[in-house]
């Protein structure tokens, strides 16, 4: 019988758990450099105001778009509620104010998460 469970890639709730906590902390980037699939799919509800894809497929890709919005973008009064976990999947409910191009707007959004094998393989966002 196997008890390394260092050997184990971590639950979904031990990954949400992190990854909710990085997000607090303001560590946008490190989240999704430590948790994204080489495979990650990310959705947006629409193509993105700069030219962006609503949907980015494959780590070089969920990078460059990621980066780009938090270089244009400041994240301000982040609370988070969740995370919600079931099954391979977690949700959280993020309420913020964004700082862009000189002004301050409220965003809230929902952004529900697919784990495997300890890694995030798809992140879909929900917000208006």
């Amino acid at each position: 019988m196997d008890t390394d469970n260092s050997l184990r890639p971590p639950d979904v709730a031990t990954v949400a758990s992190d990854f909710t906590a990085l997000w607090l902390a303001g560590e946008f980037r490190a989240a999704g450099e430590k948790y994204w699939a080489d495979d990650v799919v990310s959705i947006e509800p629409h193509a993105l105001p700069d030219g962006g894809d609503q949907i980015s497929r494959g780590i070089k890709a969920v990078r460059a778009r990621n980066f780009c919005w938090l270089a244009t973008h400041g994240i301000e009064d982040l609370s988070i509620d969740g995370p919600f976990v079931t099954g391979n999947r977690f949700a959280l409910f993020a309420d913020m104010l964004i700082a862009h191009a000189g002004r301050r707007v409220p965003h809230s959004r929902i952004a529900v998460f697919a784990v495997r094998d300890g890694r995030i393989i798809e992140e879909h966002f929900f917000y208006d």
